[in-house]
């Protein structure tokens, strides 16, 4: 493993603190989210890290493979960066990260070849066509995976069908996410990098992109953050089982908040706060993840903004907007900021 430390300087009201800047190239990867793997760097509120993701099946922006294929137990795919251990984080607190960098850095995805036949009706599957894109085409044994191009300079994405279709070119601007990001989860658990919950986890949220910032509970000193599973692009509710599965040059930077206690994760842009009811895709109840994420939401507008409860609920009940983060998984909530006071 590779790193390098940058230190700045950076003054606050009465004290002198040093804000670092690490590049950690790990050559090896997490397959869980635990408080019980040896940390990959160790750095302290402030600090930023400049590292890359590999794909959801292991390969860089070489495309060197470092995972075998066909999966051997236990491995499961979306390996992940980490963990990053932050010194000042404690449980109870929340972890901050804002994503400074999140973007592409190489010349191909994949997607799978299909819609989930999960989140289509009857009728609609009946008529599927056969998930079979070509055998062997990126993993051995795998004929249901389509290979899309990512023009870098243009920043556009497409998939390289093999037989002429309509005539029209599905060609996407690329808007790359982390679909895998969080710290360890609560008490002994190992989670892999599969489900999602209260700690994060394979969340899938395509609004989690270059500028956003992301809150975590952490339940563990250290907090124990990992990263992975980049994607080119995704829409909502991640439908194919995938987004356009790349790697990613990834630059972030934590901050702990020191007593503030939330319960689920929270993402923050320039429009928008976000409660994220983070939760299992294609295997959990979409009403308890709205009603997770609206209750958080109620919290958040009452504590962070002081809005009285009636306040909150009228705000909410005339100008929130929902979002399918996965299907049967992910739901969140959300509230413009131009609706809102300021923070107090």
């Amino acid at each position: 493993m590779s790193r390098t430390v940058f230190r700045l300087l950076a003054v606050l009201p009465g004290l002198l603190m040093q804000a670092e800047t690490f590049e950690v190239y790990p050559n090896h990867h997490s397959r869980v989210f635990s408080a019980f793997k040896e940390p990959v760097a160790r750095i302290r509120s402030g600090d930023t890290v400049i590292t890359r993701t590999w794909d959801s099946g292991g390969a860089d922006w070489k495309a060197v493979k470092h995972i075998e294929h066909p999966y051997k137990y236990p491995e499961s795919g979306n390996p992940l960066m980490g963990p990053f251990y932050i010194l000042e984080a404690d449980y109870g607190d929340t972890l901050e990260v804002h994503l400074d960098k999140v973007r592409c850095n190489r010349d191909y995805g994949y997607t799978s070849y299909r819609l989930s036949p999960g989140i289509l009706s009857p009728g609609s599957i009946e008529s599927l066509y056969k998930n079979h894109y070509k055998m062997d085409a990126l993993r051995p044994g795998r004929a249901d995976l389509i290979p899309w191009a990512i023009d870098l300079k243009r920043g556009v994405t497409w998939p390289k069908f093999l037989e002429p279709g309509s005539g029209h070119k599905i060609e996407l601007p690329v808007r790359p996410m982390l679909g895998c990001i969080g710290v360890a989860p609560p008490g002994e658990k190992v989670e892999t990098s599969g489900p999602s919950g209260s700690w994060g986890g394979n969340i899938d949220y395509n609004d989690v992109v270059e500028g956003a910032t992301v809150y975590f509970p952490v339940y563990h000193k250290g907090a124990y953050f990992y990263v992975g599973d980049g994607h080119a692009r995704q829409g909502d509710g991640e439908g194919l089982g995938t987004g356009v599965e790349t790697s990613l040059d990834v630059q972030f930077t934590v901050k702990v908040l020191k007593g503030k206690r939330i319960s689920i994760p929270r993402l923050e842009n320039d429009t928008h706060i976000v409660s994220i009811a983070s939760q299992p895709e294609f295997s959990s109840s979409s009403d308890h993840a709205v009603r997770s994420a609206n209750s958080d939401l109620i919290q958040w507008l009452t504590t962070d903004y002081r809005l009285t409860h009636p306040e909150a609920h009228l705000l909410m009940g005339a100008a929130v907007e929902h979002k399918i983060a996965t299907y049967f998984g992910t739901v969140t909530a959300a509230m413009a900021k131009k609706y809102l006071p300021p923070r107090r």
